[in-house]
């Protein structure tokens, strides 16, 4: 049974980066399309973080997406990686605690760069400085990043817990 829950959520992490990567690629086609063939409606109402009113505009807008969805990509990989490594039945290991250190550190940082870049897109190509206070999903990934670098402080302590208890019997 337990292996059973394992496949599932290791299937559902295929199944995220799977979609991860497609948006990625989704994104270049469509900042090459407008940057090299110059294929860009003026008349169309396209809104993502800012309205798109040139070329450069749009290109800047998807090379943007790229780069956010390869870091979820990689963050999605990561985890898949963690997971597998559950299927040992191997607990606590090294390479678990690493890896759910980095989970959470890439979260948090990703998190910070994308709030940053969206804020500096929006001033550059809209001319305007906007503030908006509310509560965003970042505080809620910046959450999901701490509770993984928590985690592996858990495992490692739990590590040496079993270190300890194997010297001993």
């Amino acid at each position: 049974m337990k292996n059973d829950s394992i496949k599932i959520l290791k299937g559902l992490i295929y199944v995220s980066l799977a979609l991860s990567l497609f948006t990625a690629l989704v994104s270049l086609g469509f900042a090459i399309t407008y940057g090299f063939f110059n294929t860009y409606d003026l008349n169309t109402d396209i809104e993502l973080l800012f309205p798109i009113t040139s070329n450069t505009t749009a290109v800047v807008q998807f090379l943007y997406s790229i780069l956010l969805y390869l870091g979820i990509s990689l963050i999605v990989w990561l985890l898949l990686k963690i997971v597998a490594s559950f299927q040992n039945n191997k607990f606590f290991t090294k390479y678990q605690i690493a890896g759910f250190n980095l989970l959470g550190k890439l979260i948090i940082w990703l998190s910070i760069i994308d709030s940053f870049g969206s804020f500096f897109m929006r001033i550059i190509f809209r001319s305007r400085l906007e503030l908006k206070l509310e509560i965003s999903t970042f505080w809620l990934f910046i959450a999901i990043g701490a509770f993984f670098i928590v985690l592996s402080k858990i495992f490692e302590k739990a590590y040496q817990l079993k270190n300890d208890s194997d010297l001993t019997i």
